[in-house]
């Protein structure tokens, strides 16, 4: 996950709206348009969303946009069902 800069980081602040822009980025290294599943998920409140993607060429990355509300995130990235990575951070 990487801030409005495209800096990597677990932690991020709101804007005027009242939300946080973040990019989550996905790279393969190993192999070219593999099809993963991302999950994104906060416990207060609850909220949960997930989405389907297909990969580019090897080591280039995958982006998407997404704006956060306050609150503490876990995002989850799977390939053929399975945990490949994962990533915790906090919107202040």
């Amino acid at each position: 996950m990487t801030d409005a800069l495209r800096t990597p980081t677990h932690r991020l602040s709101v804007g005027a709206n009242g939300r946080a822009t973040a990019d989550l980025v996905f790279v393969d290294h190993d192999r070219a348009k593999s099809a993963y599943h991302t999950c994104v998920q906060r416990s207060k409140p609850r909220l949960a969303i997930c989405f389907d993607a297909v990969s580019g060429p090897p080591d280039v990355a995958n982006v998407t946009p997404l704006r956060f509300g306050v609150g503490s995130y876990r995002v989850t990235w799977m390939v053929a069902g399975a945990v490949v990575a994962h990533w915790r951070f906090s919107v202040t």
